[in-house]
């Protein structure tokens, strides 16, 4: 009697990395394109010269990229992060923005911390960069200078907006104060008040301002109570409230529309 062995296959993995590096980064053309084309071999003779330099900078590409992916996966790894996060950091690193941190000698790592953060903040997961960046010897300065690159076509907005429901559900608050501590934080645009501060120090400052209001005769939410939730120190919160606060005009559109 014949018995036919079941192969057992590994399962598929959940991203294909070699799929990244050609497809969907549209990286420069690999040494396989370049022979799978209709170029013939007289003109790739006659630009040997450039074709090896192309062929040198493609490899260089896919190289800085595996590196970058390799961080990646570590440092979701280490976060304890979802998976998910490492295709959207990816897509984020276009080549021509790939290109322009290899010219400025930005080391894999700094590049993979600083699209793994602009990642975050486009799925509006409430982490801070300060969580992060404490897990890791890489220089925040840097990490910024990069970020600044990624964040051309960044929204402020959904990732204050998640900070505010996370610290108020961690204060028990309901959905409406929820409701109108958004509505502050439009107020707070429209003046144009936020000037580079991190989301979750917005919202913290946010949460207070609107705490103030709302429980004013129970003396308000304690700075201490926000900020450890906010994860965030009190002076740096307390510093853009303050500004919110000497901000007059801000001050008679909310109370305005309480009325």
């Amino acid at each position: 009697m014949n018995i036919k062995r079941r192969i057992i296959r590994p399962p598929v993995p959940k991203f294909n990395l070699n799929e990244f590096e050609t497809n969907s980064l549209d990286l420069l053309p690999i040494e396989i394109q370049i022979k799978d084309s209709n170029c013939n071999s007289s003109i790739l003779d006659n630009n040997s010269d450039t074709s090896s330099d192309d062929n040198q900078e493609s490899n260089f590409n896919r190289k800085k990229l595996s590196a970058i992916v390799e961080e990646m996966k570590n440092q979701i790894s280490l976060l304890g992060l979802n998976e998910d996060l490492l295709k959207i950091a990816l897509q984020l690193l276009q080549p021509d923005l790939l290109s322009e941190l290899r010219q400025k000698k930005y080391t894999a790592i700094a590049i993979a911390i600083a699209g793994l953060i602009a990642a975050i903040k486009q799925t509006s997961i409430p982490i801070t960069q300060r969580e992060i960046l404490a897990k890791i010897s890489v220089s925040e300065k840097l990490i910024k200078k990069i970020l600044l690159k990624i964040h051309n076509n960044y929204k402020l907005e959904p990732v204050v907006q998640a900070f505010i429901k996370s610290i108020s559900n961690k204060l028990g608050l309901n959905q409406r104060f929820v409701n109108f501590c958004v509505q502050v934080f439009n107020k707070i645009q429209q003046n144009n008040l936020i000037q580079g501060e991190h989301e979750n120090v917005i919202a913290a400052a946010i949460v207070k301002y609107s705490g103030d209001i709302i429980f004013a005769s129970r003396g308000g939410i304690l700075s201490s109570v926000i900020a450890q939730q906010a994860k965030c120190s009190i002076g740096t919160f307390k510093m853009f409230h303050k500004k919110v606060m000497e901000n007059q005009y801000f001050i008679m559109q909310t109370l305005k529309s309480l009325s």
